[in-house]
């Protein structure tokens, strides 16, 4: 039998092409059986040295484990059922995302079909660049530049902005990359039921894709309030990262798209996509390009992935995008190898 043996992390500040330069952990876990399993967490901020000590105690408590026994290893974690504080969760996913890329390498398969095989690519979208700015004409420049790149569709984040402001954001974005595009927008919980649904509305000679995180992710009945109302796809879930969280937002049918973050780790997500399904819902992941890709491939209720590319620099190959697909490789696991010069180049102190 397989045995953990112990880890390895690095904390590593990085951003690529003008995305957010954030604080990442990486882990490598180890075992015996010289089979090491990757994973990183980011948006950790002030709370980076909270969650790196939990994610070292963590993968100290699962030494002598089988990695190959990932509801055993939850169980050690005291994880099921018990609501943990954010930064406990991110170190917990991270124990979680690397077990599967060691059972993906023990098995000689990529994740995603262990994940269930679904399919080998998935629709992505841009989601950097394009963001509110007083100089519109950039904004329209990276709208058709990411066009030029292989994407079919962007995201911005307009929640801090006037009805006027969103408007004409949308306006420059529609028509930069004409009418094949679509176009995401993602308010972060900013907007009052009202405003979701009068900002959405304005919106509509553009022709938004989806509207997210129309407003606050307790309101159950606002979300699903909003989502009656409107014409377009409503998501939400980003923010929740227990399992249980999402009962109410897919029983209630209070959006049309859930979206689940690494927080769950790979199996809690796997978990929520399956609930989802049962409701008829599609899921979408939040960031964490590299390895929620997986979880979209895997599944036949996902619809695409988020393409941020902050930590990209960490490995030697990432999934390419080609017209509008993330390619994903045959390689075993999560198909990643950090590369040993960027982590050092990036390599800081918290």
């Amino acid at each position: 039998m397989m045995k953990i043996t112990g880890c390895l992390t690095d904390v590593v500040r990085v951003g690529h092409d003008e995305s957010i330069t954030g604080i990442h952990i990486v882990l490598r876990l180890q075992t015996d059986a010289g089979v090491e399993g990757i994973s990183y967490i980011s948006r950790l901020h002030d709370a980076a040295p909270a969650a790196l000590k939990v994610l070292q105690i963590y993968a100290e408590r699962i030494i002598g484990m089988d990695p190959l026994a990932p509801e055993a290893i939850e169980d050690r974690l005291l994880l099921r059922g018990r609501p943990l504080p954010w930064f406990e969760a991110r170190a917990a996913s991270a124990i979680d995302v690397a077990l599967w890329d060691i059972r993906g390498k023990a098995a000689g398969q990529p994740v995603y079909k262990l994940l269930g095989g679904f399919r080998d690519r998935v629709p992505c979208y841009a989601s950097w660049r394009v963001e509110p700015s007083a100089d519109l004409d950039k904004v329209a420049q990276s709208a058709q530049r990411h066009v030029a790149n292989g994407f079919t569709a962007m995201k911005c984040h307009l929640g801090p902005l006037s009805l006027p402001r969103v408007v004409e954001h949308m306006r420059v974005l529609r028509e930069a990359v004409g009418d094949n595009v679509d176009i995401m927008v993602d308010v972060n919980q900013l907007w009052s039921v009202k405003q979701a649904i009068t900002f959405t509305r304005a919106l509509a000679p553009y022709h938004p894709y989806w509207l997210e995180d129309a407003t606050s992710n307790v309101d159950f009945g606002g979300l699903r309030q909003v989502s009656e109302a409107l014409d377009i796809p409503t998501c939400a879930g980003e923010t929740y990262f227990t399992i249980a969280s999402f009962r109410p937002l897919i029983e209630g049918r209070c959006v049309d798209i859930v979206m689940v973050d690494q927080d769950l780790g790979l199996s809690g997500a796997l978990k929520v996509a399956h609930m989802a399904e049962i409701y008829g819902l599609k899921v979408v992941p939040h960031l964490a390009t590299e390895i929620l890709a997986h979880l979209i491939a895997g599944i036949s209720n996902g619809l695409t992935v988020e393409y941020y590319p902050w930590a990209m620099p960490l490995f030697r190959e990432v999934p390419p995008v080609e017209n509008g697909m993330l390619v994903l490789s045959d390689r075993p696991g999560l198909g990643l190898e950090l590369d040993p010069d960027a982590l050092s180049k990036y390599r800081c102190d918290i």
